[in-house]
């Protein structure tokens, strides 16, 4: 993987000359900006040659530094809400089963599914990959004890989700939320719950082991402009029945 271009896309392989800022960049609301939530970095956020957006960017940095990729030959990976171009990078290391689905599939070959109630064995995979999904869920814990279902022990869950550190607690209402009002606290109009810094307690919880681990932690020869991703956000890697993710993907 190269370290050296002044800016490089790790999707598509390619140097480019700038980060696209997101259309909506100006809109942030401010309660997102006061409570430092970690996201999309909208500044530097899509590839002008492949159209991938930062996270999809940091999460194959993270992935090759984890060593999850160097894995993925023969594995049985599930992928919920798939990356549009994450997607045929996994295809292309030829895991040994490799599902994708969504609860409203966009593509033929997504199966329709719902994350708090997933039509599989128990311990039939070694890799889920749900990234930006916990906080559109009704009940996250519910979700997290389904990737703890079905996977094999010593194997790993990624689920990257935009949290804040300044908040001790998830953030989360007791009744219906609007649009308007998941916009204002959440951040998002389909967002219904802003995690906190207890986000690592919902994985505990769940029977998982692992932390969050920082960009200076997982990838600290990596530029987080050059690869155009946010330095804040932490890489979400947590495994079945070890102590951290190393572990659960060494296994």
């Amino acid at each position: 993987m190269n370290t050296t271009q002044s800016a490089f896309c790790c999707v598509c392989n390619r140097a480019v000359d700038r980060w696209l800022p997101h259309p909506l960049l100006g809109q942030r609301g401010p309660l997102m900006v006061m409570l430092g939530t970690v996201g999309s970095d909208l500044a530097h956020y899509q590839c002008p040659l492949c159209g991938c957006n930062d996270r999809d960017r940091h999460l194959w940095l993270y992935l090759h530094a984890a060593g999850v990729v160097q894995k993925l030959s023969g594995a049985r990976v599930l992928h919920l809400a798939p990356e549009r171009t994450i997607e045929p990078l996994i295809e292309a290391c030829g895991p040994a089963q490799y599902v994708r689905g969504d609860l409203y599939p966009t593509r033929p070959h997504h199966q329709k599914m719902d994350a708090q109630d997933l039509p599989f064995e128990d311990e039939q995979f070694d890799l889920v990959i749900a990234n930006h999904l916990l906080e559109h869920v009704e009940h996250p814990d519910v979700v997290l004890s389904e990737f703890h279902r079905v996977l094999r022990p010593g194997g790993a869950v990624v689920a990257q989700t935009p949290y804040s550190p300044l908040l001790v607690r998830t953030l989360e209402l007791n009744g219906p939320v609007t649009p308007d009002m998941a916009k204002l606290l959440f951040g998002q109009e389909d967002h219904v719950r802003l995690f906190g810094a207890d986000i690592g307690r919902y994985f505990e919880a769940a029977g998982f082991g692992g932390d969050l681990l920082s960009h200076a932690d997982v990838l600290p020869d990596h530029d987080a402009l050059t690869y155009g991703c946010n330095i804040a956000e932490p890489f979400f890697g947590f495994g079945k029945a070890q102590h951290t993710c190393d572990q659960a993907i060494a296994a």
